[in-house]
């Protein structure tokens, strides 16, 4: 299985000179508000955020529903600090181009009033 250590950092640098640094925050696994897995070194860096994005696989292989996966990633945000689900997010669908994805995709839109 992949793994990731560390978070991943980025800046995007537009043409009015302007910035925006990202943050790719992976792995988050099921008890990490109770510092499961690298939970709290991850959480941690989620707290400096403006804005959450949330990656959901939506493709048959995957093992949950792409909305059960919504709420498992939720779930740990709110139980490691409840302030996290107030701030601005959205949800991205991944993994479109796989075989089934059209119901995962149809699933997590029914699941959620992100954008």
């Amino acid at each position: 299985p992949f793994t990731t250590l560390h978070p991943n950092v980025g800046v995007v640098r537009f043409a009015d000179t302007s910035t925006l640094t990202v943050a790719d925050i992976p792995g988050l696994i099921d008890g990490a508000h109770e510092n499961k897995g690298l939970g709290h070194d991850f959480l941690r860096h989620i707290e400096r955020t403006k804005v959450l994005l949330y990656v959901v696989d939506v493709s048959a292989h995957n093992e949950r529903s792409p909305a059960d996966d919504l709420r498992a990633l939720q779930y740990e945000l709110a139980m490691y600090s409840p302030d996290l689900l107030e701030r601005p997010a959205a949800v991205m669908a991944n993994k479109t181009d796989a075989e089934g994805a059209e119901a995962g995709v149809a699933a997590l839109r029914g699941a959620t009033h992100l954008p």
